[in-house]
């Protein structure tokens, strides 16, 4: 079942060129190409592989050592932006226990923990 997911999940992302990351000052990626779907395997992804769960809580609410992944005025991803919670997963949060690629998640994984991370940041989804 894992297999599958992965696999749908590469040929999702493969097809959603809109979400392309953009330098500094373009317009940011369409966030409405995000899909139900990718937002269920960013979550099986978070609570998963990528140990997201472990610091920043079972339902995102945050711990002593990460922040809450709520609606809340963001440090780190600039204004909860899709693009800047997509740069803290593949680049982590230097002088913090926040890593690039947690867990050892793929780029494409990243996106989709991203996705679900800004659905539920955006309040378009539930932890």
């Amino acid at each position: 079942m894992r297999t599958l997911l992965l696999a749908v999940a590469m040929v999702m992302f493969a097809g959603v060129g809109a979400l392309a990351l953009h330098p500094q000052g373009a317009v940011q990626p369409d966030t409405s190409a995000i899909t139900p779907a990718m937002v269920e395997l960013g979550r099986a992804i978070f609570h998963g592989q990528g140990t997201c769960f472990a610091c920043h809580g079972q339902k995102l609410e945050g711990t002593q050592i990460a922040p809450t992944l709520r609606p809340h005025a963001w440090r780190d991803a600039k204004n909860g932006e899709f693009s800047e919670i997509y740069r803290v997963a593949t680049h982590g949060v230097p002088s913090t226990l926040m890593v690039a690629y947690p867990g050892g998640i793929t780029p494409a994984q990243a996106m989709a923990v991203a996705s679900y991370v800004w659905s539920v940041g955006k309040g378009k989804a539930k932890p």
